[in-house]
């Protein structure tokens, strides 16, 4: 039996692309699947679209919010499902994403996951992809993947187990503006590694007058709840995380990979399975 999955979308004023995004979640045909859409009240259209699928959405609702992640709070006190992850109202999944999130949670032993980082264009075409190397806790812990000294986390790639929410005080969460994706990747690395699986799950679009361009901002509210601090031996293994992530698949040996005799996924495993 597959594991049941809950998405949330958040929206605001997104007529030209939550179209995309809601079909990227309905259409996959997943057995078990919750779909729910907080919207912050939005004038363009947007609530049309969202009720044109609403016979395929779990919950919907439209008011006023406080920002992303107060609505994203709200979404998340609807959650029943197994695993979770959100979408952004101008972001898709790829048609076989919760197959393969589903086949790796059910099958390896992993808490929260992500996959190859990805970019896409306006047109929603793929313009970049790059496999992660390695997440270590530490570093999670200290904000060094902040895209300075360390790549981001994506988080449209990153699914979760729901128990994690346990550890998150949604109050802190809700009253961030910017890096409220971080604090949850700071709270999930105290309790479980991050794994990578090596798939496209899903893409960042990149685009004019997006929140996350001020990235001098986010930078800074990021520092509001972690040190950034690194050692002589953070900074060495920086500069081999950085050199080594040309090369993610032969030189992490704990990198999660679809095996074709098998077929199926399995961990690569390596000597060390800690990532610190």
């Amino acid at each position: 039996m597959k594991p049941k999955i809950s998405i949330i979308t958040v929206s605001y004023n997104a007529v030209r692309t939550i179209e995309e995004t809601i079909k990227s979640v309905v259409t996959q045909n997943y057995p078990d699947l919750e779909y729910i859409v907080i919207d912050g009240g939005s004038t363009d259209g947007t609530v049309d679209i969202i009720k044109k699928y609403e016979r395929k959405i779990s919950y919907w609702m439209s008011e006023p919010d406080q920002g992303m992640y107060d609505a994203l709070a709200k979404g998340f006190r609807y959650v029943t499902g197994d695993i979770c992850a959100y979408i952004n109202a101008d972001d898709y999944y790829q048609p076989y994403t919760f197959d393969v999130v589903s086949e790796v949670f059910q099958n390896i032993d992993v808490k929260w996951i992500t996959g190859i980082q990805t970019t896409y264009n306006a047109k929603s075409q793929i313009t970049a992809v790059k496999i992660p190397y390695k997440y270590r806790k530490r570093f999670i812990q200290n904000g060094l993947y902040d895209g300075r000294f360390l790549s981001f986390i994506q988080q449209e790639s990153t699914f979760w187990h729901t128990d994690l929410f346990q550890h998150v005080d949604m109050d802190i969460f809700r009253s961030f503006k910017l890096a409220g994706d971080y604090y949850l990747w700071s709270v999930f690395c105290r309790e479980a590694n991050l794994d990578i699986v090596q798939s496209v799950l899903s893409g960042f679009r990149i685009g004019r007058n997006q929140l996350s361009s001020d990235i001098g901002r986010y930078r800074e509210e990021l520092r509001s709840f972690t040190s950034g601090h690194i050692g002589i031996q953070d900074a060495i293994r920086i500069f081999c995380d950085r050199l080594c992530g040309g090369f993610p698949g032969r030189l992490n040996q704990d990198i999660i990979q679809y095996n074709y005799v098998k077929e199926k996924w399995e961990r690569k495993r390596g000597a060390d399975k800690e990532i610190t």
